[in-house]
């Protein structure tokens, strides 16, 4: 079904692109949203199961919920940059990569705090 709808919006958009390039962007930014919105439920479950996993595995929240929030990160970067290529804006979808880049690592720096400290741990 999702592959369906995105097949379907890039080839409307793509009939559109010649005589309304505005509203092919539109109509592929629809379709991105539309997919976004399907996928809401497996992701909750997604999530929802990594949570149990993590909640039986002690002491393992610290070290995967970074690595998570950082592909969550990832994920949603892609996207929009993706998006900003599509409307023709190169520089903004550079600048976004840059900052989201920045944002996973921020949300990492805990995960490389405990690696620092284990390494001194191992060193003296």
């Amino acid at each position: 079904m999702w592959i369906g709808a995105a097949l379907a919006a890039a080839v409307l958009a793509l009939v559109l692109k010649k005589d309304s390039p505005a509203l092919a962007f539109l109509v592929g930014l629809a379709g991105v949203i539309c997919l976004l919105w399907g996928m809401l439920e497996p992701v909750g479950q997604l999530v929802g199961s990594v949570r149990r996993v993590l909640h039986t595995l002690e002491g393992t929240q610290t070290i995967y919920i970074p690595v998570m929030k950082a592909v969550g990160i990832a994920l949603v970067v892609r996207v929009a940059g993706a998006i900003c290529q599509d409307a023709g804006q190169a520089a903004l979808a550079a600048q976004l990569e840059i900052a989201g880049t920045v944002a996973a690592i921020i949300v990492c720096l805990p995960l490389l705090e405990q690696v620092f400290t284990v390494v001194s741990c191992m060193i003296v």
